[in-house]
């Protein structure tokens, strides 16, 4: 059958269309997957950078359901990077905010609650997949064996299909997982050292969450600054000595004078179950001006306020539940934390 001139022409030109547009997909790819990698490089060089120590606070949120990815905080120092707790969604929203997941130097858990280890396995895998080529530690008190045990045998099937489809070149097995370092604290309310590496010192100590036990704070050291993290805690003597001085407390807060008036509406509605639970979490976290008073005891430079509860929309919100009680009780600088909030701390 002949085609007619036209019908050639329309041919010809459908068909240039078409390579073409393949052509510039192909760059459009390519682009996108160039602009990816130099984006995390210099995501990477930047929290890297040795003259100051950088703080993100990857996840700010409780287990009240919000906008906000679970308790997590990541720490930049002395080419380490260092990052206390994992809440649900901290694995997705480290690679959103251009985190290098596969350069994690530790995880340091402060309790037991699942908002503050719901997605420990998923960092611990996702670190494995995109690259990690080092043993990784999760360190925290009595407990942490047992966590991870439990992960790495629900992750077990995922290791070994990835090794399997990919090989061992690309999934090695022996970087798969993680170690647990369970360590115990003296009962005198003195801190321990966890872990030492080049300069940079990770102490512990009980902070009071009861009846969750253990439950603990950390501080971290680096040429002359610190900077202490609460887990979550009531008011506690412990945690304010070992806030002395901070260049930056992260603290978890409630206002509980607005807990108690939610407490009130379930018991206004016959809802027991919930009215006793907002009851009960009024005993095991510290007060938004409980906090300021301990910060300013403790003469911290720079208070941080996170896992904040309730949640608070908007700037009348933030004021009205946390900055107007804070100011209250504490002089220093202070910051209402939000997801994916960088601070930093240079060096002298």
């Amino acid at each position: 059958m002949k085609l007619s001139k036209t019908a050639l022409l329309a041919l010809i030109i459908a068909a240039s269309t078409a390579f073409h547009i393949s052509c510039s997909w192909d760059k459009v790819v390519l682009d996108r997957v160039k602009s990816s990698i130099s984006l995390k490089e210099a995501a990477a060089k930047e929290l890297f950078d040795k003259d100051k120590i950088t703080v993100i606070l990857i996840g700010t949120g409780t287990p009240i359901p919000s906008d906000n990815i679970q308790n997590s905080t990541a720490v930049f120092v002395n080419g380490q990077f260092l990052v206390f707790d994992s809440g649900d969604g901290v694995a997705m929203a480290m690679e959103k905010q251009h985190l290098p997941i596969t350069d994690i130097n530790g995880i340091f858990i402060t309790h037991f609650h699942s908002d503050h280890f719901a997605d420990l396995g998923e960092v611990i895998d996702r670190s494995w997949l995109l690259g990690r080529r080092n043993n990784l530690t999760v360190y925290g008190p009595k407990g942490t064996s047992e966590l991870v045990s439990g992960f790495l045998k629900s992750y077990k099937l995922e290791y070994g299909y990835r090794t399997k489809h990919h090989g061992e070149e690309a999934m090695p097995s022996q970087w798969k997982g993680a170690i647990a370092n369970e360590f115990s604290l003296k009962a005198d309310g003195s801190s321990k050292v966890v872990y030492e590496k080049d300069g940079v010192i990770v102490r512990s100590f009980y902070v009071n969450h009861e009846p969750v036990e253990p439950a603990v704070g950390y501080r971290i050291e680096y040429k002359g600054k610190s900077i202490v993290i609460s887990g979550d805690t009531a008011d506690s003597e412990n945690l304010t000595k070992h806030s002395i001085g901070a260049d930056l407390l992260i603290s978890e807060a409630m206002n509980k004078s607005l807990v108690a008036k939610i407490e009130k509406a379930y018991e206004l509605l016959g809802i027991e179950r919930f009215r006793k639970i907002m009851k009960d979490i009024q005993f095991y976290h510290i007060d938004v001006e409980e906090l300021g008073r301990l910060a300013e005891k403790s003469k911290v430079k720079t208070l941080v306020v996170t896992h904040m509860i309730p949640a608070a929309k908007g700037f009348f919100q933030v004021k009205s539940f946390y900055k107007d009680p804070l100011r209250k009780e504490f002089s220093g600088n202070l910051i209402i934390g939000q997801d994916g909030q960088k601070i930093i701390l240079p060096l002298d």
